[in-house]
């Protein structure tokens, strides 16, 4: 899937796997970390330097080298989140369709920690459970994750787990390069695409359809509204009685009934005269199969999100030259 230099580092107790990705050069490095605990432990993470920027990783290798593994202007940072596999799916996106015209793959840098993404799926597991209280453990790691993206060398980091958004700007706290917001990303698409209202003499309407937390849903709504949209979500009975049955079968791994469910829950909102769906769920995608006429319905933000990841690749390496 990759097209270029992939290096793997694994740490017990840190950031398990980092992914560092350069574009032309066709080799695989696995580095291991030593043994001792002493040499495991974590520093304290610092957001700020003298010079204002975070300060660069120290090299896994041991060789003294002490500046970023990647020193490029269009190098992306990609902060895993709830699932592996859904940062593989954006990371899979990213390298096609940044390469689709015959352009290299912009280089990245990955941090996905496993530990993290049990403590998020559990934040993600009821309806109204992203609180302040509830986050505040996954915020501190998160932004210790985004310090060592910067430090790595990261000039844009991109977010592909929706739950982790519901935290966002705090994650966001004295980053030193732009941190992508999928709500504004796939909003800013929806106005770009310049729908028509299904019904005359309203605006265009966005339905949100979201198996998570009722915030993550929120946040969306709130970026969709600053775009002009009228948005609706479930009501509360289609909650009890579709939606939240949907991940339940899930779950349990009926995936008939999951995607019956879903198909429903969608049928529901376009009754109500929406123009599009946002899936705000990992966990529906996939779920239908690619001929679905329902899917031509229906968005992905983590599609925008990478749409606007290789537009500020490409963006920066165009204004480089």
């Amino acid at each position: 899937m990759f097209d270029g230099s992939v290096a793997l580092s694994y740490s017990a107790v840190n950031f398990p796997i980092h992914v560092v990705e350069e574009p032309n050069k066709h080799r695989i490095h696995f580095r291991s970390r030593p043994s001792s605990t002493s040499s495991l432990a974590p520093k304290p993470a610092s957001t700020s330097s003298t010079s204002g920027k975070p300060e660069p990783v120290s090299s896994p290798s041991g060789n003294g080298y002490n500046g970023p593994f990647l020193d490029l202007s269009n190098t992306v940072g990609v902060l895993g989140g709830v699932s592996a596999a859904s940062t593989l799916r954006f990371l899979e996106k990213l390298v096609q369709w940044s390469s689709s015209d015959g352009q290299e793959t912009p280089p990245f840098v990955v941090c996905n920690n496993p530990v993290l993404n049990r403590e998020l799926a559990l934040h993600q597991s009821g309806w109204d459970c992203c609180t302040q209280s509830a986050g505040s453990i996954v915020v501190e790691n998160l932004r210790r994750e985004r310090v060592f993206l910067e430090r790595a060398g990261a000039r844009c980091i991109a977010m592909p787990c929706h739950v982790a958004h519901a935290w966002r700007d705090e994650i966001a706290e004295g980053c030193s390069v732009p941190l992508l917001d999928a709500g504004d990303c796939v909003a800013k698409e929806l106005k770009a695409a310049n729908l028509k209202p299904v019904e005359m003499g309203s605006n265009a309407r966005i339905g949100i359809l979201a198996m998570d937390a009722l915030i993550v849903a929120r946040l969306y709504q709130q970026k969709l509204e600053n775009q002009g949209f009228e948005v609706l979500l479930p009501d509360k009975a289609t909650m009890e009685h579709i939606v939240i049955p949907a991940r339940e079968a899930f779950d349990r791994e009926d995936m008939e009934g999951a995607r019956n469910l879903l198909r429903i829950s969608i049928q529901v909102l376009l009754v109500r005269a929406v123009s599009s769906i946002i899936l705000v769920s990992d966990y529906m995608h996939g779920l239908l199969p690619a001929d679905d006429p329902l899917l031509g319905k229906c968005v992905d933000p983590m599609d925008a999100l990478v749409r606007a990841t290789v537009l500020w690749a490409t963006s920066t390496e165009e204004d480089k030259q």
